[in-house]
């Protein structure tokens, strides 16, 4: 069995890998350190390796066996519905994402997700109210203002985008993306 420290230096070492790319490395030792130790940590380290390989499948069963050990854990709720949202599963994806606010009605990355899966389904006022829910929490935040940008575009609503995209550059000023959209405003 892995003591903590162990395990937290196999992880730091993993997490390095997975952002170097090396994903099928991150799987085989992920999956050999599941076996001396079943902890969360892996399980979402693991599934994310699987999503960034392209295995969503493989990733939505990962994160369906350690549900089972924690199923109010809302980073499992919100990996699955990843991989269901890049299966074209939307239906799915949202029912994972709603369940992990559920759990953790604060969480960022859920309710970004949510917002990205509304502005994808041509939801866009839906989605405006997951981003303005992200800014209730953090205003310094560039992501959301970027999303709502989009959005208040897409609905036709350019004095809106605009106003995010201002923010965007204050919070930002290198942020080059949102300077080409103001000017082609």
């Amino acid at each position: 069995m892995l003591t903590d420290g162990e395990l937290q230096k196999r992880v730091d070492a993993l997490v390095n890998k997975l952002k170097a790319g090396f994903f099928q490395e991150v799987i085989e030792e992920t999956k050999i350190l599941l076996k001396k130790r079943k902890h969360q940590v892996l399980f979402n380290l693991l599934s994310l390796a699987y999503q960034s390989s392209g295995e969503h499948r493989k990733s939505i069963e990962i994160m369906e066996t350690a549900l089972k050990a924690n199923s109010r854990n809302a980073h499992f709720l919100n990996n699955i519905g990843l991989s269901h949202f890049n299966l074209d599963n939307f239906e799915k994806a949202e029912n994972y994402f709603k369940r992990g606010l559920d759990e953790a009605p604060k969480y960022i990355n859920i309710l970004n997700n949510l917002g990205n899966l509304k502005s994808f389904l041509n939801l866009n006022k839906e989605a405006i109210e997951y981003f303005k829910k992200i800014l209730d929490i953090n205003k310094n935040l560039v992501e959301p203002y970027y999303n709502l940008a989009i959005n208040y575009e897409a609905l036709g609503e350019f004095e809106k985008s605009k106003e995010c995209l201002k923010k965007i550059l204050t919070l930002n000023p290198q942020f080059t993306h949102a300077d080409r959209m103001l000017s082609l405003m």
